[in-house]
C-alpha cells in the first residue's frame, strides 16, 4: 500500500465504510499525509470517528453511506460494528438491530468533497460488507477521476446476495480498472479463505 500511494502520487483517499477510522489511522502510520474523507452511517460509530478526525486537519468525515442511489435505506447493526451491513447476514445472529441511514452516490458528492483539493489523485477504498459494487455503481459518473480502488472481495459469502469474487473482479475490469494486488483479510476457522482485499489501478491512469 505504501508503494502504491507513492508510485501513483495519491493525495486523496475516500474511506468508505470507515467505522471508527481504523483504515485512515493505518494510512497515517504508513506515512500518508494527504487528505482523507471518511464515510460512516452508523451514528454511534460516527461519533468516535468524528472525534478522531477533529485531531487531524487533513481528515474529514461524513455521516452517510455511499451506494448506487440518493436515498434512505435500512442498515443492519451487528454485535461487532465492523460487521454492520446493508445486505442481510447469512447468520441471523450477526444482527442486533436495524436503523434507517442516508445513502448518497459518490458521483453526486465528489465535486463538493474535493473542491479544495488541487489536482486530486484519488484512492477509493470500500469496506462495506457486501455493498462494494453498489458503491462502484454510484461512482459511475466520476470513475475517470479515480486513480485506484481498494475493495473487499468475498470468497465465501457471509451476506445474502453478496456478489462472489469472480463477479466482482469482472465488474472492476468492466469499470476500467486493472488488478494490482490481492491480500488476505480473513480465513475460516478451518483455514479456507473467507475474504480478500483487491487493489486496482485505472487502466488509463
Amino acid at each position: 500500500m505504501r508503494h502504491f500511494l507513492r508510485r501513483h502520487r495519491i493525495n486523496v483517499v475516500l474511506d468508505v465504510g470507515a467505522n471508527e477510522g481504523q483504515f485512515a489511522a493505518k494510512l497515517r502510520r504508513l506515512g500518508f499525509r494527504g487528505k482523507i474523507f471518511s464515510f460512516e452511517p452508523d451514528p454511534s460509530v460516527y461519533t468516535q470517528l468524528a472525534a478522531r478526525c477533529d485531531k487531524d486537519p487533513q481528515w474529514h468525515s461524513f455521516p452517510v453511506a455511499l451506494g448506487d442511489a440518493d436515498t434512505k435505506a435500512n442498515f443492519n447493526l451487528a454485535p461487532r460494528s465492523t460487521l454492520n451491513s446493508f445486505p442481510s447476514p447469512v447468520f441471523s445472529s450477526n444482527v442486533s438491530g436495524q436503523i434507517d441511514v442516508t445513502v448518497r452516490r459518490l458521483d453526486g458528492m465528489l465535486p463538493e468533497v474535493v473542491k479544495e483539493c488541487h489536482h486530486p489523485r484519488i484512492l477509493l477504498k470500500t469496506d462495506t460488507q457486501g455493498f462494494d459494487l453498489r458503491v462502484l455503481e454510484g461512482a459511475a459518473g466520476c470513475l475517470d477521476k479515480i486513480t485506484g480502488i481498494l475493495a473487499e472481495l468475498s470468497v465465501i459469502p457471509i451476506y445474502e446476495q453478496s456478489p462472489p469474487i469472480h463477479e466482482a473482479l469482472q465488474a472492476y475490469k468492466k469499470a476500467g480498472f486493472d488488478m494490482v494486488d490481492l491480500s488476505l483479510v480473513n480465513r475460516t476457522v478451518d483455514g479456507r479463505v473467507l475474504e480478500l482485499d483487491g487493489l486496482f489501478i485505472r487502466a488509463a491512469a
